[in-house]
């Protein structure tokens, strides 16, 4: 029986994709309203107007139909300027355009680090992932909002795709971050997986980014990095699935939140960075990236769902990872199912309702919640509702817990990279287990 040829398998994934796609521009044109609102696009384009005709005012307007402020730093207002002038309409198409299109992108990035070489069967894969991937609770939300992330996470595993003896290899890491904090957190996991180079590099380049916003926008660059950016808030609304969000909502957003916040942060923080770069250090580089990702989005003060864009590289190491294959079918199945975005009967303020129409939301709404003016319905959880409304942490805990205790408990796992050789042209060096470039 002859096998079928890659380009066969390509041109069969490429069509899936397309279908993708097709079924969710189906389901916008139906229902806009539950599924393309792009408020965070606005806010973008409308800080990028802010930024050339009111500079001194970026942080204290409220921006876009939302009127929801500016949280970006100088530097992303910079990049939004530069775009400003374009109409709305331009802007959400564009960044439906460009979140859509980066998924397979990013696929194909995270499949070389899986040690899968580069070829037809690689972009196959990559545009198979990818149209699983736009079903994904986060990503759908990503494009709900007209949000960014997958640029970031783009700049982020592109960054840490280039082979170590790259000398730009770290740009775009420190690009990320100096759009969104989050991505800092890459920078140590670099420097203690002793590539100190890229490191140096990152951190060079988020310190030129707010150089040139302090000569571009200095009033604003004064007020971001005086205190703004580390502005406390009160954001237990169920979307912040991180560590502080957790707790606020425990707590009830008590006096003693922020201090249990910290103590979590740096107890979680280094157990999850310490894993992360031992994954590394064993030859895992897509573990190593997913487990610092997860470690960065439970220590952040804010990590809404859709900040899990994450979920893609992690459905590669489920789907690509393990040798075996009913491993590796059960291990996309359970991230598939966890992060799926799952039509379900809903009512306006979260919560199980069987009379409610069947619409994709995925399964954080089965938690009651208010929005973000101000009701607390979140405080009311009990028993299950408790687990519904926290499990996105939940699962980034238990992953980061098994990571550890199989790194700890496994002296020595063969890396995948250690058992094919590399094609040329691959985006990855290999290199040993525990040695670095």
């Amino acid at each position: 029986m002859n096998r079928i040829r890659p380009a066969a398998w390509l041109i069969a994934a490429v069509v899936l994709f397309l279908l993708a796609v097709a079924g969710y521009a189906l389901l916008v044109h139906a229902s806009p309203q539950y599924y393309w609102k792009q408020i965070d696009t606005a806010v973008y384009r409308d800080g990028g107007i802010a930024a050339r005709n009111q500079p001194a005012m970026l942080y204290a307007l409220q921006l876009g139909a939302a009127k929801l402020p500016f949280i970006y730093t100088p530097f992303a207002a910079l990049l939004f300027a530069a775009a400003s002038g374009a109409s709305f309409a331009t802007w959400q198409v564009g960044q439906a355009v460009l979140t859509i299109g980066l998924l397979p992108v990013v696929a194909y990035l995270a499949l070389g680090l899986a040690g899968r070489p580069a070829g037809l069967a690689r972009a196959a894969a990559a545009f198979a992932i990818a149209a699983v991937s736009l079903w994904l609770e986060p990503i759908a939300m990503t494009l709900f909002f007209g949000q960014i992330n997958l640029v970031l996470l783009a700049l982020v595993v592109g960054d840490l795709a280039l082979p170590d003896r790259i000398k730009g290899k770290g740009i775009g890491i420190g690009l990320a971050a100096a759009i969104k904090l989050t991505p800092l957190i890459f920078i140590p996991y670099l420097l203690f997986t002793r590539r100190v180079r890229a490191a140096a590099v990152s951190a060079l380049t988020f310190a030129i980014t707010v150089g040139l916003g302090f000569a571009l926008l200095p009033h604003a660059s004064a007020v971001y990095w005086g205190g703004e950016f580390a502005r406390p808030g009160r954001h237990f609304h169920l979307e912040n699935q991180s560590l502080n969000g957790v707790i606020l909502r425990l707590t009830h957003a008590g006096p003693d939140a922020h201090a249990y916040w910290l103590v979590a942060a740096v107890v979680v923080g280094s157990a999850g960075l310490a894993t992360s770069i031992l994954a590394s250090r064993r030859g895992h580089e897509l573990l190593g990236l997913v487990a610092c990702a997860a470690t960065g989005l439970l220590v952040s003060p804010i990590s809404w769902s859709h900040h899990y864009v994450y979920v893609i590289p992690a459905l590669v190491l489920a789907a690509y990872g393990p040798r075996r294959l009913g491993y590796r079918i059960l291990g996309a199945a359970l991230v598939v199912g966890l992060f799926g975005w799952w039509p379900l009967p809903t009512g306006n303020q979260g919560g199980y309702n069987p009379k409610a129409q069947l619409m994709p939301r995925g399964w954080l709404p089965l938690a009651p919640n208010g929005d973000n003016s101000g009701a607390a319905v979140e405080f009311t959880w009990r028993g299950l509702e408790l687990i519904a409304g926290n499990y996105y942490v939940l699962i980034l805990l238990v992953f980061i817990a098994a990571t550890a205790c199989a790194l700890v408990l496994t002296r020595r796992l063969r890396p995948e990279r250690a058992r094919s050789a590399p094609e040329p042209d691959a985006v990855w060096a290999a290199r040993p287990p525990g040695v670095a470039q």
